[in-house]
C-alpha cells in the first residue's frame, strides 16, 4: 500500500504511514517551539491534527471528496517544517524560539508536486495545495487590513473545498497542539467565521460554502491582480485583444499533441522550434531563444491574432513575463496545465529523437507550481490522456482527437 492509498483509505495510522510517507523521517525529531508546540515534533503534531480533524463536529457528514481533500491537507500541512526550521534568540521573550517561516507555501508546492507524481486527480491536488498554502493565515486575518479581499482570494482558488473546510482544518491545527501560551487562536477563528457570515449576508452570498460570484472572468482576474482596496463589485470590460493559450508542462508531458488536438490551426510560438532554428541546445544560453519568442508573440498580439505559447512555463516566475506582455496588449490569457507524473514525462521524453536528459527533467520537476486565478483568465488541466478539464473560466471547444504519446 502506498502512502497515498494509506491516507485515502483513512483514517491513517501514524506509525504505519511514517514508514511510507517520504517526508515523515525528517519531521520526526525536527525541533518545534517548546511553548507553542510542547506536544512534540511536527510528525507528532500532524498525527494529532489528523485525529482532531476526523473527530471534528460534522466531519463524518461531509461529502467523501471533501473529507478526502481535508485528510490529505492535514497530513501535508506541516510537511515543509524541517526544511524551513530556524532557531533564533528572542530578545523580548528572553529565550530561544523555534520558527519555520514560509513552511506553508513551500508545503503547498511539495504537496502539489507529490500528488501529481503519485497519479492523484490534479483538480483535487489543487484543492490540497490551496488548503496547505492558506492554513496559517486565518488565525491572524482579523488583525490585518483588507480581510474581505483575502476571503475572496481563497474562495477563488478552490472548487471543491470552501472556507468552511479551511476553518475546519485550522481548528484541527489548533486542537492538535499543546500550547503553553494563551494566544487566542481558537477565538480568532470563531470571530473570523462570524465575520465571514456577516459579510456574506451583506453580499447575498454564502462565502463559507461558495466563492464570490464575479460577473465575468475579466472581473475576477482584474480584482485578483489589483490592489487589495479594489472593489469586487467592479465589472471591467472583457479583454479586447487576442487570445493567448499558454501551455505549461514538463518535457514529454504531451504539449505538442495537446496543441494539435485542441487548438488546430492556431499559430504556435514554440521555444523548441526556435531553439532548433537557432541551433541552440536546451541546456545552452536561452537569451536569444526567448528574445525571438517574445518578438513572435508581439507580432500576434499587435495583430490581435489568437496564438499558442508553447514552453514549459512550470513556475509562476517563468510565466510572469509572457503573461505580463499579453496583459499589456489587453489579451485574454488562457492556460493548459499538463499535470502528468514525472515518471510518465520521463518515459515519453525518452522516446523522442532528441530527448531532454533525465536530470534536467527531474530538476524542472522541482520547479512546478500550480497556476493560480490571478495569473490567467481561464485554466484547464490535462492528465495523461490529454483531455482538457476546466478548472476555472469557460470551457474550450475541442477538436478531433489526435494520437496520444505512448
Amino acid at each position: 500500500m502506498t502512502w497515498l492509498d494509506h491516507i485515502l483509505t483513512g483514517p491513517a495510522d501514524p506509525d504505519r504511514l511514517a514508514r511510507d510517507f517520504p517526508w515523515a523521517a525528517a519531521m520526526i525529531g525536527c525541533p518545534h517551539d517548546p511553548v507553542y508546540h510542547s506536544e512534540g515534533d511536527p510528525w507528532t503534531h500532524t498525527a494529532m491534527v489528523a485525529a482532531e480533524l476526523e473527530a471534528g463536529d460534522g466531519f463524518a457528514g461531509l461529502p467523501e471528496e471533501r473529507r478526502e481533500i481535508l485528510r490529505l491537507a492535514a497530513w501535508f500541512h506541516d510537511v515543509a517544517k524541517p526544511m524551513t526550521t530556524e532557531i533564533v534568540w528572542d530578545e523580548e521573550l528572553k529565550r530561544e524560539r523555534v520558527r519555520q517561516p514560509g513552511h506553508a507555501p513551500l508545503g503547498a508546492k511539495i504537496a502539489w508536486q507529490a500528488l501529481v507524481d503519485a497519479g492523484y486527480d490534479p483538480l483535487r491536488a489543487r484543492e490540497i495545495h490551496s488548503l496547505v498554502f492558506w492554513h496559517q493565515r486565518p488565525t491572524h486575518m482579523m488583525d490585518q487590513n483588507n480581510t474581505l479581499s483575502r476571503v475572496i482570494r481563497f474562495g477563488q482558488e478552490v472548487n471543491i473545498a470552501c472556507w468552511d473546510d479551511l476553518l475546519r482544518l485550522c481548528a484541527a491545527d489548533q486542537a492538535g497542539r499543546i500550547s503553553l501560551a494563551n494566544d487566542g487562536a481558537d477565538l480568532n477563528l470563531e470571530i473570523l467565521r462570524m465575520w465571514i457570515e456577516e459579510e456574506a449576508r451583506n453580499a447575498g452570498m454564502d462565502l463559507l460554502g461558495e466563492p464570490w460570484r464575479f460577473p465575468s472572468a475579466a472581473a475576477r482576474h482584474s480584482f485578483l491582480r489589483g490592489s487589495n482596496t479594489m472593489s469586487p463589485f467592479v465589472a471591467p470590460k472583457d479583454p479586447a485583444g487576442s487570445r493567448m493559450i499558454l501551455m505549461s508542462g514538463l518535457p514529454g508531458a504531451g504539449k505538442d499533441t495537446a496543441i494539435a488536438r485542441h487548438f488546430p490551426g492556431l499559430p504556435v510560438v514554440s521555444l523548441d522550434d526556435i531553439r532548433a532554428d537557432l541551433d541552440i541546445a536546451p541546456t545552452g544560453n536561452q537569451g536569444r531563444v526567448l528574445q525571438a519568442a517574445f518578438e513572435q508573440a508581439r507580432v500576434h498580439l499587435r495583430a490581435k491574432q489568437d496564438f499558442v505559447w508553447n514552453a514549459t512555463c512550470l513556475s509562476r516566475f517563468a510565466r510572469q513575463k509572457i503573461t505580463g506582455l499579453a496583459r499589456d496588449y489587453d489579451a485574454r490569457i488562457e492556460a493548459v496545465s499538463l499535470d502528468v507524473p514525472l515518471t510518465l514525462a520521463k518515459s515519453r521524453n525518452a522516446q523522442r529523437s532528441e530527448p531532454v536528459p533525465d536530470r534536467v527533467i527531474e530538476k524542472l520537476g522541482t520547479k512546478r507550481e500550480a497556476i493560480m486565478p490571478d495569473e490567467v483568465h481561464a485554466l484547464w488541466t490535462a492528465g495523461p490522456d490529454l483531455n482538457l478539464r476546466p478548472v476555472f473560466g469557460e470551457p474550450v471547444i475541442e477538436a478531433e482527437p489526435c494520437p496520444i504519446p505512448s
